[in-house]
C-alpha cells in the first residue's frame, strides 16, 4: 500500500507507512571501497558521511544517538537518505512531513530503528556466510540474509527484499553496512506463509462467494446484508458517502472486504480500529480513497473482461487498469500494486459489486 491510506494521519499512519511500504530491490553489488579507518563511532560516522541525515535525524529524536554512540559493539544497516526520499515521494508526502510523522510515533518509530541494528560486529565477510540465516536484531526481531551472487540482500519480516549497497563502514564500536532501502519488522506472530483473506483482529464475517446479492436492495444496503464488509459500510457512513451508493446510480462498486482492511492494518501495525479511526479523521482524503473503488455506470463481469489493459476512471477522477490473466482479473492501481478480484457480479437494485482482496490505492495529483 502506498499514499492514500497511509497519508490518512501523520500522527499515526504515518509513522507506521515508512514499515510497510515496497522494500527497494536494486542489483547492485555490495561495495568494499571505503575507508578501513575508524573516524569516530557509527554514529559520528553516519554523521560525517552526510548521506545519512534522516537516519541521524531520527535517532537523535529518539535517543538512540546516546545509544549508538556507546560501548557496543553494533552493526549497523542503515538506510541512507536516498532511501527516505523514495518513501516520501512514494507516499505522496514532503520528506518533512514524513520525517515528522515518525517522530510523532517514537515507541514504533524506536522499534524501526533497532531493527537496523545487530548485537556485535559483523563484517561482511561474516555477513555472506549467514546467508539463509535469520538474524536478530536489537528490536528482538529478526530478518533473513539473501546472497545471490556477488548481490547481498535482506529479507524482511514481511517478505520483502533490501539490498546491501556498500559495506564495512568502520566504526570505533562497530561497522556500518549501507542499504538502498529501509527494513521493515514484522508484527508479533506475523507469518508472511500463513496469511488468509480472512480477517484476523475483528469478528467481521469472512467474505463468502456464496453471497449473490439482492435485486431488491441498493449496493450499501447489500454489502451491510453481506456481513463482510463492515469497514468499508463504516467508512462509507463516515465520508457520507452511503447516500450517494444508496442513490440511483447506476454504479459498479470494486469492494474491499474486511479482510483487505486488516491486511493494511497488519502492515502498518496498528489496530483495525485505529486504522478506522485515521481515516475517517481525514475525511477530504478518505472521500477520494472510496471514490477510486467505484466506476460510473453497470459494468458486469463480462464487460469488466474486456476492458484487459485499459485504464479505468473512477468516481475519484483518477484511474487504474485492468488485468486479465487466465480466469484471474485482476486490478493495478496508480501504483503499479495488484487487487484481485475475487467474487463479480453481486446483484444491487442500483448497479453491480466485485469484490476485491485489497485496498485499492490511488496514485498522488501531478506523478
Amino acid at each position: 500500500m502506498k499514499r492514500s491510506i497511509r497519508a490518512a494521519s501523520l500522527g499515526i499512519v504515518t509513522a507506521a507507512m515508512l514499515l510497510t511500504t515496497a522494500a527497494c530491490s536494486s542489483s547492485e553489488p555490495a561495495s568494499t571501497t571505503t575507508s578501513t579507518e575508524a573516524s569516530g563511532n557509527v554514529v559520528d560516522v553516519a554523521v560525517s558521511a552526510g548521506s545519512f541525515t534522516v537516519l541521524t535525524q531520527l535517532l537523535t529524536a529518539t535517543g538512540l544517538d546516546e545509544t549508538l554512540a556507546g560501548t557496543g559493539p553494533f552493526t549497523v544497516f542503515a538506510p541512507t537518505d536516498a532511501a527516505f526520499e523514495e518513501r516520501a515521494a512514494a507516499l505522496g508526502v514532503p520528506l518533512d512531513d514524513l520525517v515528522n510523522g515518525l517522530i510523532a510515533e517514537p515507541e514504533l518509530l524506536t522499534d524501526m530503528l533497532l531493527y537496523h541494528v545487530v548485537p556485535g560486529n559483523i563484517p561482511a565477510a561474516d555477513v555472506v556466510t549467514l546467508n539463509g540465516q535469520d538474524v536478530e536484531t536489537l528490536s528482538g526481531e529478526t530478518w533473513t540474509v539473501i546472497v545471490n551472487g556477488e548481490t547481498v540482500s535482506i529479507e524482511d519480516g514481511f517478505g520483502r527484499i533490501v539490498n546491501v549497497i556498500d559495506v564495512d563502514v568502520p566504526a570505533s564500536n562497530g561497522v556500518i553496512h549501507i542499504l538502498d532501502g529501509v527494513l521493515e519488522g514484522a508484527l508479533p506472530d506475523f507469518d508472511t506463509e500463513d496469511q488468509s483473506l480472512e480477517p484476523t483482529t475483528s469478528d467481521a464475517i469472512p467474505y463468502s462467494n456464496d453471497f449473490d446479492g439482492a435485486e431488491d436492495k441498493n449496493i450499501v444496503e447489500n454489502l451491510i446484508s453481506a456481513g463482510s464488509f463492515t469497514v468499508l459500510v463504516k467508512l462509507l457512513n463516515a465520508a457520507g458517502l452511503e447516500e450517494t451508493l444508496s442513490g440511483p446510480g447506476p454504479f459498479t462498486v470494486f469492494a474491499p472486504t474486511d479482510a483487505a482492511f486488516e491486511v493494511v492494518a497488519a502492515d502498518l501495525g496498528i489496530s483495525l480500529d485505529d486504522l478506522v479511526n485515521a481515516l475517517t479523521a481525514e475525511p477530504a482524503l478518505l472521500t477520494d480513497i472510496l471514490l477510486y473503488h467505484v466506476v460510473s455506470g453497470k459494468i458486469p463481469a463480462t464487460d469488466v473482461v474486456g476492458l484487459n489493459g485499459t485504464k479505468v476512471e473512477t468516481l475519484s477522477g483518477e484511474s487504474w487498469t485492468v488485468i486479465v490473466d487466465g480466469e484471474t482479473v485482476s486490478i493495478e492501481d496508480g501504483y503499479g500494486e495488484i487487487a484481485n478480484v475475487i467474487d463479480v457480479d453481486v446483484k444491487a437494485s442500483n448497479g453491480v459489486i466485485h469484490v476485491v482482496d485489497r485496498v485499492i490505492q490511488g496514485a498522488v495529483p501531478g506523478e
